[in-house]
């Protein structure tokens, strides 16, 4: 049962890997023209309470 469990893990780190890889030659490539579709997403901000 270990090695099923090892081998489903190393093909979601394969898949990660290469998915990893896609997104960076898509972002690496020539810009894209103006009236191409954009999707932004918000920012996270976290911030914390001022310490006396």
């Amino acid at each position: 049962m270990d090695r099923f469990y090892r081998g489903v893990e190393t093909g979601v780190l394969g898949l990660s890997f290469c998915l990893g890889l896609a997104a960076f030659a898509v972002l690496a490539g020539p810009p894209r023209e103006a009236d191409a579709l954009a999707v932004t997403l918000p920012m996270l901000s976290v911030t914390t309470g001022a310490t006396p």
